[in-house]
Parts: structure tokens; sequence; C-alpha cells
């Protein structure tokens, strides 16, 4: 059975129902055809697009008191950099340990200003830093409780410290103490 145009048409004009079946079926064929390749694609974009909407709704939600935590931050540095000490301004270093000398009772043997570094640094590279560390060696020598006083109030003091090395001796009843220690400093 040859079907030609003519038939075609008639049969369409007998069933258009069934016609019209056919036609939806083959279009819903083609476009399930053609979307069958990009459901990878379109899975992967959808997460991709979900992690982003997640992430945004995190920073929403943490950006809520960023004016405040600024602030704090703010408050927080402005009083470190109250604490550190200007490297250029020895006599004013110097005294600050002179105050500490006066207080516990301890003695000075030694006490200089090595210096200061511009960058903190980081294995084999070098980082710019806002703060920098301001070097001194100190030899004190005093009662034990003296000389731990004077650790305890260097410890509590106005500027920022960190203790490098440290070598304490015993002689006649007297502490001796060699310390190096870096002052937090501006740059």
């Amino acid at each position: 059975m040859s079907l030609d145009n003519k038939a075609i048409v008639s049969l369409v004009k007998k069933n258009p129902i069934l016609a019209a079946c056919i036609v939806v079926g083959l279009g819903l064929a083609v476009i399930i055809y053609a979307r069958s390749g990009s459901d990878a694609e379109q899975q992967s974009e959808l997460d991709r697009k979900t992690e982003e909407g997640k992430r945004y709704h995190a920073n929403l939600a943490n950006s809520a008191q960023l004016t405040d935590e600024l602030q704090a931050v703010t408050e927080a540095n402005r009083l470190v950099r109250e604490r550190a000490v200007n490297p250029a301004d020895l006599a004013k270093n110097l005294q600050y340990f002179y105050r500490i000398e006066a207080e516990t009772g301890v003695k000075f043997i030694d006490l200089r200003q090595l210096g200061s570094g511009g960058a903190a640094s980081t294995g084999t590279k070098r980082v710019a830093s806002v703060y920098i560390p301001v070097n001194y060696t100190i030899s004190v020598e005093g009662e034990f409780s003296k000389i731990i006083t004077f650790l305890r109030n260097l410890e509590r003091g106005a500027h920022f410290y960190r203790l490098n090395t440290m070598t304490a001796s015993e002689a006649a009843g007297s502490t001796k103490l060699v310390l190096n220690i870096d002052l937090l400093g501006k740059p």
C-alpha cells in the first residue's frame, strides 16, 4: 500500500485527534532527544548556582554586624598602636625600662636598643608589616624575688614585647638575668 499526499490528507481529516497526537508525540520526542545530552551540564550548573546562593546567603547573614565589628577592630588596632614604641625615640624607650627598674629595685648591668626590622620574615619571602620589632638586650641583677617582679612588670607593662632569649644565673645570693626582647614598634 502506497501513501500519497491525498491519502495522508484524507487520513488526517478522518482522524484529526490521532494526527494531532502523532505530531505532538514526534515534537516531544525531538525535544527530549535534544535535551538528553545536556542533563549533566545543567546539573553541574544547578550545583554551582546553589553553592553561589549559599555563599551569598552566608555573606548576608554575616554582614549584619559588620559595622559593629569594624568599629571594634578599629578600636583594638588604635589601642595596640598606642602601646607600640617609636624606634627613633630612643630616650623615651629607655625611660620605660628605667621606670620598671625603679619600681622593682633591680639594677641594670646593660640596656641597649639594638635596632628594628622593617619587615617580618616569612620563610624566604619578606613581607611588609604594620608593626616592626624593636630589639633590646637587657642585663639585670638583683634578688630573685625582685627579678621575678621585674619580669611581671615587663609582662604587664605599657608596651607589648616578645621574649627571644633569656639566661639566668645565680652568684653569691644575687641573680643575674640576660634578656633579648622585641618591643612592638611603629614603622
